[in-house]
């Protein structure tokens, strides 16, 4: 069966990021209150799915590395919801916003809790940057996330009422860029640990470089896909799936 792994690794990679739920729903119609019941039932065949392959792959006893893969798992439900809705139309989708925002604070915690366990003993001057990077990293993703529950509203008409959110706008880039910077630097702690191999730390740390330079120059306009905050916490995701599926190293935690 060991022919069947990188099949099954490489659908775990996509797994999360697969328009699978858009196939069931017509183009360009966002989930509502009417369709959410089916659209969690067929998130949740997903998440079973993603599960039942990773237990394929008999993964390696890593706690970190099942934190890491968690996130993937969660951010299925939020990231297919479609672009937050932020007009009038919240008022009638509040639920559905405030679980997609929870969800992420919830991914956001994961990979806190990961850094945590990757980083300890603490150390070395790079693991205490790094707690440094995660405790910002946490506070920012937090604060970035939970502003839809403190959301005020200026305006009497709801069909041309502002949403205000506590949220600079400012921050969201040097957020996404954070989340990138966190799975790069754990990716190189246990790369020098040997938790991953050389190539899987030089591959995600290109694409938390892509991420962060994409943040810099484009991070103001909301239609780049690496300032979604599920497409940020891929790497992260990816880190897990590596630390999980790798049947070599050099101890375990």
């Amino acid at each position: 069966m060991k022919f069947l792994r990188i099949p099954a690794v490489i659908v775990l990679m996509v797994l999360p990021y697969l328009a699978i739920t858009e196939q069931f729903f017509p183009p360009g119609t966002p989930v509502d209150n009417s369709t959410f019941g089916k659209y969690i039932l067929i998130c949740m065949g997903s998440i079973a799915l993603g599960v039942l392959l990773m237990r394929f792959l008999k993964p390696e006893s890593h706690n970190a590395g099942w934190l890491l893969f968690a996130i993937g798992l969660i951010v299925i439900i939020p990231l297919h919801l479609g672009p937050p809705r932020m007009g009038p139309e919240l008022q009638a989708a509040t639920g559905i916003e405030r679980l997609r925002f929870t969800l992420l604070i919830a991914a956001t915690l994961l990979l806190f809790m990961a850094g945590l366990k990757v980083i300890a003993p603490l150390r070395s001057t790079l693991s205490k940057i790094t707690l440094a990077v995660l405790c910002i990293m946490l506070l920012l993703s937090v604060w970035n996330s939970g502003s839809l529950f403190l959301l005020s509203f200026a305006g009497q008409n709801p069909d041309t009422a502002a949403y205000i959110s506590p949220f600079p706008g400012a921050l969201r880039s040097p957020t996404r860029i954070l989340v990138y910077a966190t799975a790069a630097l754990l990716a190189f702690l246990l790369s020098q640990k040997g938790e991953i191999k050389k190539w899987q730390w030089i591959g995600l740390t290109v694409i938390c470089l892509i991420g962060i330079v994409m943040c810099i120059l484009y991070g103001q306009d909301p239609r780049i896909p690496f300032m979604v905050p599920a497409i940020a916490l891929a790497p992260a995701y990816w880190l897990g799936i590596a630390l999980l599926a790798n049947k070599r190293r050099i101890y375990n935690h």
